[in-house]
């Protein structure tokens, strides 16, 4: 029996993200209407969170020496039960030190360290995968310019488009360092016909990326042109419980601002795969997108919440609560219904006077 009197004070990190709002509201809105504290955090100030959530604190980065003891501090002070990490760097340093927050009962929710290593590194990611029957990319990783010109000749270039991005999740979380280059992009196409947040790029610019001496560590692939689909999975030490897929229609800046839920087999059958064979826990975002000959191929998994998690809740599986409630070793309630729902992210203004927070359809307009 779940005491609902019973909150629970849970630490969202690195939450300057455009899903923490909308995994507030998860965790808020739980239908066993339990109470829910919520303590948040940032690098940098983050107003909108001291407004929404019950706590907000700037950390250091997660490569500084003080940001354990910074979330050490934040949870003794606030109680914390529950973390729950946003960012790929900090999930990382977090799991190298997990027996510190173990022996002070406060669950971390992240898969193994093993696991985290492998998902941070793409090629590790690929190369343990394919063994396991999983579609992937044709990729070569690269680190100079002579290996950058080979491999975009065996895949093809230019007759055939290729991407390529850094191979660590340390220098490409959120989709950071992703480029497309096509035979036709020119520089003055690309400042021309493109926004200044495209992703395309033309060969002089990449060129004048390997200065002399300087080594980069890329992936080179293959251009996947179809449709793309973000995964959210939800797993238990590698028995996966949830998988959503949903297929994202509208992007900006590589976020999703149309997405919907999809029924996919292909896709659950690889997430079941992949989550038993990383030995995946709680949250995982796993990505897909369809080759130009139809073939359904991973690109990337996140070992985290993705960006439009909520999308899962409102179609009926709530996976920001599922998290809390496992943590705390509670039985997981096994959905086999999930809604087909869309979501359609717009710019809406807030507003602020005296440190006060409103919006327009709450206010009255003389």
């Amino acid at each position: 029996m779940i005491n609902n009197d019973l909150g629970i004070n849970v630490l969202l990190t690195s939450s300057g993200g455009r899903h923490t709002l909308g995994v507030i509201d998860c965790l808020k809105n739980n239908y066993e209407k339990r109470k829910v504290k919520i303590i948040c955090t940032d690098i940098v100030d983050q107003p909108l969170l001291k407004f929404k959530a019950d706590g907000f604190y700037i950390v250091p980065k997660a490569n500084s020496t003080k940001f354990i003891k910074s979330i050490e501090k934040i949870c003794k002070k606030e109680n914390i039960h529950v973390i729950i990490p946003g960012n790929g760097d900090e999930i990382l340093l977090l799991s190298n030190n997990i027996e510190i927050f173990n022996s002070k009962n406060i669950s971390v929710t992240i898969s193994d360290l093993e696991s985290i290593e492998i998902t941070m590194d793409k090629e590790k990611t690929y190369s343990t995968l394919l063994k396991s029957g999983i579609n992937i990319p044709k990729f070569f990783r690269i680190n100079n310019y002579d290996e950058f010109l080979s491999s975009i000749k065996k895949l093809g270039y230019p007759k055939n488009d290729i991407c390529f991005k850094p191979s660590k999740y340390s220098e490409s979380g959120g989709s950071k360092g992703f480029r497309v280059l096509r035979n036709r992009n020119l520089a003055s196409n690309i400042i021309l016909d493109f926004k200044p947040d495209s992703i395309e790029i033309d060969f002089e610019t990449v060129k004048n990326m390997f200065n002399p001496g300087k080594k980069l560590d890329l992936l080179v692939m293959e251009y996947l042109p179809g449709d793309e689909f973000s995964t959210y999975v939800f797993a238990n030490k590698g028995k996966m419980l949830y998988c959503i897929p949903n297929i994202r229609q509208k992007l900006s800046q590589h976020y999703s601002f149309e997405a919907k839920t999809v029924k996919n087999k292909e896709i659950e059958k690889m997430c079941k795969i992949i989550v038993t064979k990383l030995k995946l826990n709680y949250n995982a975002n796993i990505q897909f997108k369809i080759s130009k000959t139809g073939k359904l191929k991973l690109i990337e998994i996140n070992p985290r919440m993705g960006g439009t998690i909520v999308l899962s809740a409102i179609a009926g599986i709530n996976l920001p609560y599922f998290t809390l409630k496992q943590s705390m070793g509670e039985k997981i309630p096994l959905k086999k219904q999930i809604k087909e729902t869309k979501m359609i992210r717009y710019w809406k203004e807030l507003y602020v006077q005296e440190n006060t927070f409103f919006e327009i359809t709450n206010t009255k307009l003389i």
